[in-house]
């Protein structure tokens, strides 16, 4: 979050990294970072949590997430839970494998003639494939359709 802006002012004594598992450093580093070094803390924002007391990381980490929440955004709300140290965002999974893949587009104008169809068909039956084999899967069946516009006669 903000330690990153710790780091890098600190250099000489962290080399660019802050371990901040350890409770007491983290407790040193949320002391000594000023508010508005929290990512998502803007000048605006640091003059309204300033006027709220809250001066430092340790200020943010130990208010009122609900307050925060309610005069600010969710995000500044989770911010300060994170500080404080618990969890609020989840290390992002990997999607599973979809169960269909569909690839359509529309023309911008209306087509007469079979090959520009025929080639658009081809384009999307490619990348539908493409994404087929980046998620190492197989299939049973393909559909293709291709219909006139709903408002044209």
């Amino acid at each position: 979050m903000m330690i990153g802006a710790t780091a890098k002012r600190l250099q000489a004594q962290t080399g660019g990294v802050v371990n901040i598992c350890d409770q007491v450093k983290r407790d040193w580093v949320l002391r000594n970072t000023d508010v508005s070094e929290v990512w998502g803390v803007g000048r605006r924002m640091k003059a309204h949590l300033d006027a709220m007391g809250l001066k430092t990381a340790m200020d943010l980490a130990k208010a009122d997430p609900w307050t925060l929440r309610k005069n600010f955004s969710v995000v500044i709300e989770k911010t300060a839970r994170e500080l404080a140290g618990t969890p609020c965002l989840e290390l992002d999974e990997p999607d599973p494998p979809k169960q269909e893949i569909c690839c359509s587009r529309m023309f911008g104008k209306r087509l007469k003639d079979l090959a520009p169809i025929k080639e658009a068909v081809a384009t999307y039956m490619m990348r539908a494939s493409e994404k087929l084999r980046a998620q190492n899967s197989l299939c049973k069946k393909i559909r293709v359709s291709i219909r006139t516009g709903m408002f044209n006669p």
